[in-house]
């Protein structure tokens, strides 16, 4: 089936979405925890290199093992599951990046949990405005 994927300009799009919108998660994270003392622009980066780092090999890697496991499914259930394992993911890059930069002061695990469920939700909300970004922006990369 012949198509097509963003290539490095949708990359780079998608990249500034969720970095731009990693920036207002910080800078609400520090409106509610104020004794942080990184700025806006660490917490974003640090939750942007990680979505990087682990997101995309992860991902691809479930993807996989689903078409394996359902080839022919007309279902959508194997990208909702995708979808689950990605929120889930999220969830605990953003208890990390969240405990990095509150360890000095010892934030109680129900609220590290509750922010980082927020920040969960919010990098799949960001999902919208990226992915349709990346699909539009020029310099796609063709397949067959």
């Amino acid at each position: 089936m012949p198509g097509s994927l963003p290539g490095i300009p949708g990359f780079i799009a998608f990249a500034g979405v969720k970095f731009g919108g990693y920036c207002l998660a910080g800078w609400y994270l520090k409106k509610l925890q104020p004794a942080i003392a990184a700025n806006v622009l660490s917490i974003a980066g640090a939750r942007t290199g990680l979505g990087i780092l682990i997101g995309p090999p992860l991902t691809i890697g479930l993807g996989g093992i689903l078409a394996d496991i359902a080839p022919s499914s007309t279902s959508n259930w194997p990208w909702i599951g995708v979808y689950a394992f990605i929120y889930v993911l999220r969830i605990l890059i953003w208890a990390l990046v969240i405990h990095l930069f509150t360890k000095g002061f010892g934030l109680a695990r129900p609220k590290l949990w509750t922010y980082a469920a927020a920040g969960g939700v919010w990098s799949c909300l960001l999902d919208l405005p990226g992915i349709a970004l990346a699909v539009i922006t020029p310099g796609q990369v063709p397949f067959c």
